[in-house]
C-alpha cells in the first residue's frame, strides 16, 4: 500500500498519520500472515533503527482503537495482528502455528439480539492441509 493511500485512509478515520504508524500499518498490509509484535518490531527495525518495541506497541494499539486493524487472540502465547478488518474467521494450525483467514457468512446473534455487540471472533484450530 502506498503512503498517500495510507495517509488518505488515516485522514478519513480521523487518525493522525505519523511516520511510525504509517510504517506499522504498511507492514501489516504487506504481510497478511498475522504477525505478532516481535515480528513486526524486528522487521521494521532493519529500515527504521530508531523504532522501539514501545513505538510498535503504541502504534498497534492506536491503529486497533481506530478500527484500522484487528487483534487476533487465537494463540495463547501472543497476540497477532491483521489489517483485514472485515468480518472473517481465523484457523490456527496446531503443528506449524500458521494462521489462515476464512470467510464466514450468516453469523446470527441468536439469543443476544438486545445486546450491543462490539466484536465477533470466530476461531478454529486443527491441522492445515500441509501438516495433515
Amino acid at each position: 500500500m502506498h503512503t498517500k493511500d495510507i495517509v488518505a485512509l488515516f485522514k478519513q478515520k480521523g487518525f493522525r498519520a505519523t511516520p511510525q504508524r504509517i510504517e506499522v500499518y504498511r507492514y501489516l498490509c504487506d504481510n497478511p500472515h498475522h504477525p505478532d509484535v516481535e515480528e513486526i518490531y524486528k522487521s521494521l527495525l532493519q529500515s527504521n533503527p530508531s523504532f522501539s518495541r514501545t513505538t510498535v506497541y503504541n502504534s498497534l494499539e492506536a491503529l486497533r482503537k481506530h478500527g484500522l486493524i484487528i487483534a487476533v487472540n487465537i494463540d495463547n502465547q501472543r497476540v497477532h495482528y491483521d489489517a483485514y478488518t472485515d468480518l472473517h474467521g481465523h484457523f490456527i494450525c496446531e503443528k506449524c502455528r500458521k494462521i489462515f483467514d476464512f470467510g464466514i457468512d450468516g453469523i446470527e446473534n441468536h439469543g443476544i439480539d438486545s445486546f450491543s455487540v462490539k466484536q465477533k471472533d470466530v476461531y478454529y484450530s486443527g491441522l492445515c492441509p500441509e501438516c495433515k
